[in-house]
């Protein structure tokens, strides 16, 4: 069996994220600040979060968000205030105009992966979806362990 699984992963991955970015600069956004809107758009109450909620969902950095935020902000498509309860706390919010922009992007977005979808049958795009989730799941897992190990090999070194 041929074992390029991995680089074929990348080799895709890689490709459809070009793609992505070439339609969404001709918007004006990257692949990360699209995600941001449309996460923002789809899944938060009241279309806000606290940026803390963002670098856990995209498994970034806090500097990374705050920079991807910081342009996004500037744009005018996301406020940043702080959190009247808990002054900590950053609060990122969609505006009406990256709501618009969202939605264009959005739009744009579904027409593609649409073309990537015609290429295969329901059953299929099933079948894919559960492959990668198991992929998923088991890398999940095994950085975990790898993390247990880590740990309990600066206990015993320390």
């Amino acid at each position: 069996m041929d074992r390029d699984f991995g680089l074929l992963l990348k080799r895709n991955y890689d490709l459809m994220a070009k793609h992505g970015n070439r339609a969404l600069q001709k918007m004006g956004l990257t692949f990360s600040q699209f995600h941001v809107l449309a996460y923002l758009y789809k899944k938060c109450p009241d279309k806000r979060a606290p940026l803390k909620k963002l670098e856990t969902h995209f498994e970034v950095a806090q500097a990374t968000m705050a920079g991807i935020v910081a342009r996004l902000d500037g744009k005018g498509y996301v406020i940043s205030r702080v959190c009247e309860m808990d002054k900590r706390v950053k609060i990122i919010q969609l505006t009406p105009e990256g709501e618009g922009k969202c939605q264009e992007a959005l739009a744009s977005v579904h027409q593609f992966h649409d073309k990537i979808e015609s290429l295969y049958s329901e059953q299929e795009l099933a079948q894919y979806k559960e492959y990668m989730e198991r992929l998923y799941q088991f890398l999940v897992q095994a950085d975990e362990q790898e993390q247990k190990k880590r740990l309990a090999n600066r206990k015993t070194s320390g």
